[in-house]
């Protein structure tokens, strides 16, 4: 990103665990302060009144030391301009240490970046885990507001939230459940709900009444009589004036009155700008049916290192009464790790079909009639006992991540699955990385848009 020519008005730093744990093993190897390791990030913004968001996000973290009183080595500079090559990202410079490490980070990274127009961060890595950072523009600082790490456990470091003593009646109850801290968190987060139907509409509501900072809605579908059993705020009206679902939802939550702000986009995610505005929420939650949308939000938070939490719902029914299915499981994905591909819970050869009934739906009805392709389902059944199930265990999965309550560690919980018919309560570990989706950690603003030439 070049300079920008209006204000930044917050800054938020982006990390996977995994990142993480490869810093704390390098320095390991050498307990010597003084030292600093480079990386580079990618990055999105967006305009604001007060000014730009800007949000970075780790892409790679080099494998070496850096002594920060001796400057940057010839080979720290071919590293960087290796990693430059392809892609504009920013430098990042990770150290521990006070004042005088921050000063000496500064000059490194000087000394690294010859052009005065580009942009880098400096992040202090405190004997206890803490970060905190600052970006560097022409010579001047401003703070990182916000470092999140996106791993098996949610970990957020937030100026605002650290120093708020706030206690409302929302939070209260939260507060004496998880305490304060986890509270302040919740507080200082952009979040946002894609597809905002079946499970999306509770999820919205909890999210709304857990009071966190903002919530983004996406959905541009319209309220029909078939959608009042399961959306939440929904009436008759609204579907007999066909009204967009985010602007009932998020119209009933302004009349409402409290804290947390509401965005309403109704447009479809496959929309440059819908995936810009996505990529400024801190956790994304999926709601949606389709696999070729819930792969393009497992990709949209890999480039963008977004903590992902994928919710579906399987209900089959004959109409006569006889139900052979209620089952309901939710994905949580980290930016680095196995993908909703590698876990097998979706497939190529729907997406192939679902992407060619959303471009070409002639010649998809042509091929579906010649038995060359499979039907993507088009409507599925839907109740909301279910539907408000499946979005509880998103929830609480997601309170687990930030205040980590379970007798298990985070770390052996990659899915949550539920079948009612038995009933039987399961999970899964997360599995290996996915190699295919690994080079686009943390890229943040490429062109193509996350490297799909159909949103060019």
């Amino acid at each position: 990103m070049d300079e920008p020519t209006v204000p930044i008005a917050s800054v938020r730093l982006r990390l996977s665990g995994r990142q993480v744990l490869r810093l704390n093993e390098l320095w390991a190897t050498d307990r010597l302060e003084r030292k600093a390791i480079i990386g580079v990030c990618g990055s999105t913004s967006a305009y604001g009144a007060p000014g730009i968001d800007f949000v970075a996000s780790v892409h790679a973290v080099s494998d070496m030391l850096i002594e920060l009183d001796k400057g940057p080595t010839n080979e720290a500079r071919d590293w960087l301009a290796r990693e430059q090559k392809r892609y504009p990202l920013l430098p990042i410079i990770f150290h521990r240490g006070g004042e005088q490490e921050n000063r000496q980070a500064i000059q490194l990274l000087e000394n690294l970046v010859k052009s005065s127009n580009r942009l880098g961060l400096i992040v202090n890595i405190e004997p206890t885990g803490n970060m905190s950072g600052f970006i560097i523009r022409k010579g001047e600082s401003q703070a990182v507001d916000t470092i999140i790490v996106a791993g098996s456990d949610i970990i957020i470091w937030s100026g605002d939230t650290a120093c708020s003593t706030n206690t409302n009646a929302l939070t209260l109850r939260l507060e004496q459940s998880f305490g304060s801290k986890t509270s302040r968190m919740l507080s200082s987060l952009r979040v946002g709900v894609v597809g905002v139907s079946g499970t999306g509409s509770p999820v919205a509501e909890m999210l709304y009444r857990l009071g966190v900072a903002e919530i983004t809605l996406v959905d541009d579908d319209r309220i029909e009589e078939k959608n009042l059993g399961r959306i939440y705020n929904s009436s008759v009206r609204d579907a007999e004036e066909r009204r967009l679902k985010v602007d009932v939802i998020g119209d009933a939550f302004m009349r409402n009155g409290l804290p947390p702000r509401i965005r309403k986009i109704a447009k479809k995610t496959y929309d440059p700008e819908v995936i810009r505005q996505l990529a400024q929420c801190d956790i994304i939650f999926g709601c949606m049916d389709t696999h070729a949308g819930r792969l393009l939000l497992n990709k949209l938070c890999t480039f963008y290192t977004i903590p992902y939490f994928d919710l579906g719902v399987k209900l089959e029914a004959d109409g006569q009464g006889s139900v052979s299915a209620v089952c309901g499981v939710v994905h949580y994905l980290q930016p680095d790790g196995s993908s909703l591909l590698s876990r097998k819970a979706i497939n190529l050869a729907t997406i192939e079909a679902e992407d060619l009934r959303r471009t070409d739906p002639d010649r998809y009805e042509q091929l579906k009639q010649e038995k060359y392709i499979k039907g993507a389902q088009e409507d599925r059944p839907a109740v909301i006992t279910v539907n408000t199930m499946i979005a509880s265990m998103a929830m609480n999965d997601f309170l687990a991540r930030l205040h980590t309550y379970r007798n298990n560690p985070n770390a052996e919980v990659g899915s949550l699955s539920i079948n009612l018919r038995e009933p039987l309560f399961m999970t899964e570990e997360d599995g290996e990385p996915d190699e295919g989706m690994l080079r686009w950690v943390g890229l943040g603003d490429i062109t193509p848009i996350l490297a799909m030439p159909s949103l060019a």
